[in-house]
């Protein structure tokens, strides 16, 4: 795991946590190491931490931009469009050790690629993600927390339900690379191994989910 990394962006994100849910490889890094029982986990995977935000996002302290600036991160410009998607990497380009990107929903036809949030802070639009929205599990990293040892953060942060992240990543494995589809087989296996103590936590969030989301519980039946 790459603590500096994690602990600096939860601190620039700061109030800006509660109107964000973090997604992706992270999400699943959460689950396993604090809500899991104690078993083998990479220690260091990934440096992006993906995080779905909304459009219009009110201004907390200060902008979003701003705050990711005064802590050190670097504005990076990804892509074609205009205006480019924005990424923030600490401490540099160069050298970064963690990697801070923002997506929200698509909506319509999916045309718009690129939705600024705030201004100069602009997201990733992409579809099937409106799943991970739904009933957000918040976790809070506190004193008593397995992670409290490694990173000076306090304070609680939102991820998907679990059981959807599982369906989600059902979802949209055919629309990903082979090395996608492999990293996102495993961390749907690993949720569903009871020997983590996730596995009913997962089949009772998709028994929830099923009426609202049916036919893509069925699609991650296919996968599976």
């Amino acid at each position: 795991m790459n603590a500096a990394g994690l602990d600096r962006a939860l601190n620039a994100l700061g109030p800006y946590l509660s109107d964000v849910i973090i997604c992706g490889a992270w999400a699943w890094y959460f689950y396993r190491r604090c809500l899991a029982s104690e078993r083998w986990i990479p220690e260091e995977f990934t440096r992006d931490l993906d995080c779905i935000g909304r459009e219009r996002m009110p201004v907390r302290d200060a902008h979003l931009v701003e705050r990711l600036k005064a802590n050190a991160f670097e504005w990076v410009p990804r892509g074609s469009e205009t205006p480019p998607l924005a990424s923030f990497v600490w401490p540099d380009r160069q050298h970064a050790e963690i990697e801070i990107e923002f997506l929200v929903p698509a909506r319509g036809d999916g045309s718009r690629r690129i939705v600024e949030l705030q201004p100069g802070l602009t997201a990733q639009a992409l579809h099937h993600l409106d799943i991970l929205t739904e009933t957000p599990l918040t976790l809070v990293i506190d004193n008593e927390s397995p992670l409290a040892g490694e990173m000076a953060f306090r304070g609680e942060i939102r991820l998907p339900s679990m059981g959807l992240f599982v369906i989600q990543k059902g979802l949209i494995h055919y629309r990903r690379d082979r090395n996608q589809q492999v990293k996102d087989l495993f961390y749907v296996i690993e949720l569903l191994d009871r020997a983590n103590g996730l596995s009913v936590r997962c089949r009772d969030d998709v028994i929830a989910a099923d009426v609202r989301w049916s036919r893509r519980v069925d699609q991650l039946v296919e996968v599976l």
